[in-house]
């Protein structure tokens, strides 16, 4: 790696990224305490994913990205998904679903429902908020979005809306996903203007009583909270300890990343690289785990680094073979 390179590459983004991606895995376990990571975990990536995001030039540019970026990696790792279904349904047909027809799946896929696309949803979505934000014009409709937005939260998770005798918002469904995640993502794409001094803040001893006071601030919400489930476009049961909840945890994990900075592990850079790969995929090995250690444990954590772990080797032979799996199409 060259030194421009290496001056310009965010190596705490990469540490929020690696740290982010281990608590979903986590919090997939259903494991011990994994409440108090739901308050967090998936708001911190859809900041990060504002945090990074950009305008681009022209609509064709912007389309081919989101094309070759997010959409055709989530199409690629449904697809595995689908295909390992069918191969234990034909394999060990007693023990598991037989798999929907293919038609079927893809329709569903392309609507963005959770149930088929799982935990790819987040990808869904992603693609939706990028779609807003390159044709919002102007910082002061972020903010009426960021209001409405949520208020349509508030109406979807408090009250039963009937249309036509069917209740489509109970659904779980990744584009009304999009108004509780809208949120973190906008305040994400703010905090650009603090670019360089997120990047020159270095670690102090103050930086331990900041980590003290957000896990306090992660504990009061989750404590005091119902899970947070975005995924069915759900912000618990207070969305005041939602927002409070998801800044607190992603202000965490940047002083944790900061404490971390000056560790430049490649695999690191590998994992940050890769998260949509583990994201699409780290339900299989999970599984896998759950048919030797049922139970939830303090071992789950354990497993939980593991499985990241195991996924370096494969991102680093996407990166080689299969760089379009990662979302790193190269646009000439």
């Amino acid at each position: 790696m060259n030194t421009k390179e290496t001056f310009q590459r965010l190596y705490w983004l990469d540490w929020m990224k690696t740290i982010g991606i281990g608590l979903i895995v986590y919090v997939h376990f259903f494991s011990l305490y994994d409440i108090y990571a739901c308050v967090f975990n998936v708001p911190l990536f859809f900041l990060i994913s504002g945090f990074l995001c950009k305008k681009e030039p022209d609509t064709c540019t912007f389309w081919k990205k989101l094309w070759y970026n997010l959409m055709l990696p989530m199409v690629m790792m449904c697809t595995v998904n689908y295909l390992w279904a069918a191969f234990k349904w034909y394999c060990f047909s007693s023990g598991y679903a037989e798999p929907e027809n293919p038609l079927l799946f893809y329709g569903k896929v392309l609507i963005g429902l959770q149930w088929t696309i799982e935990t790819l949803w987040f990808v869904y979505t992603l693609m939706i908020l990028k779609i807003i934000f390159q044709y919002t014009r102007s910082d002061y409709f972020h903010v009426v979005w960021f209001l409405l937005f949520l208020s349509f939260a508030y109406v979807i998770n408090n009250y039963d809306i009937e249309i036509m005798g069917m209740h489509p918002f109970k659904i779980p469904w990744s584009i009304t996903n999009s108004f509780v995640s809208y949120p973190f993502f906008i305040i994400g794409y703010f905090m650009q203007k603090w670019k360089d001094k997120l990047s020159c803040y270095q670690a102090n001893k103050y930086t331990f009583c900041w980590i003290i006071i957000t896990l306090f601030l992660i504990f009061i919400c989750g404590h005091n909270h119902e899970y947070v489930s975005l995924y069915l476009c759900g912000y618990g049961d207070n969305m005041i300890l939602f927002l409070v909840g998801g800044l607190a945890g992603s202000a965490f994990v940047f002083f944790l990343s900061k404490l971390l900075e000056g560790f430049r592990w490649s695999i690191v850079t590998d994992i940050s690289v890769g998260t949509i790969l583990i994201l699409g995929l780290h339900v299989h090995f999970i599984s896998f785990i759950r048919r030797f250690f049922v139970d939830p444990s303090i071992a789950d954590l354990f497993f939980t680094i593991i499985i990241v772990l195991l996924f370096v080797p494969i991102i680093r032979f996407c990166k080689s073979y299969i760089p379009i799996i990662l979302g790193k199409y190269r646009l000439k």
